[in-house]
């Protein structure tokens, strides 16, 4: 917990540190209307214009990290992820994810729209499609 905890505080200095023109979105994925509280969330930040990292947690112990490469074509983006999950008395489990989507603009201040084709574990090979709403200060 030490290592990822100095790991994430290392990522945040770098961050503000160098990245010049970074904004802060807020996002939600896998958003099921009928059930809004179980979509999933997450806080992220560019660190340059192609390069988006992000960060979704529900505890200390169970959380997710993303980075997005913008640069594929004009609206699409690629997403490696990586998910730790804890069990009561275990370790953590870590599961390797990837994505593929589409940001569109919804007209709406910044509001955007995101529909994604997602493997949440690659080793376990079942992709779904996905669809959230990302809003970019």
């Amino acid at each position: 917990m030490k290592k990822l905890t100095l790991l994430v505080a290392a990522l945040m200095v770098a961050t503000f540190s160098f990245a010049q023109q970074g904004s802060m979105t807020f996002a939600v994925n896998d958003l099921d209307i009928s059930n809004p509280m179980a979509s999933e969330a997450n806080l992220g930040y560019f660190m340059t214009d192609d390069i988006m990292v992000s960060l979704s947690m529900t505890d200390w112990d169970n959380f997710k990290v993303g980075a997005r490469y913008y640069g594929v074509f004009d609206d699409m983006f690629l997403e490696a992820t990586t998910t730790a999950t804890a069990q009561a008395g275990a370790d953590s489990d870590y599961q390797i994810g990837a994505a593929l989507g589409w940001t569109k603009d919804l007209g709406i201040w910044k509001l955007q729209f995101e529909p994604q084709i997602v493997l949440d574990n690659i080793q376990d090979f079942t992709p779904k499609l996905v669809w959230g709403l990302r809003f970019t200060l």
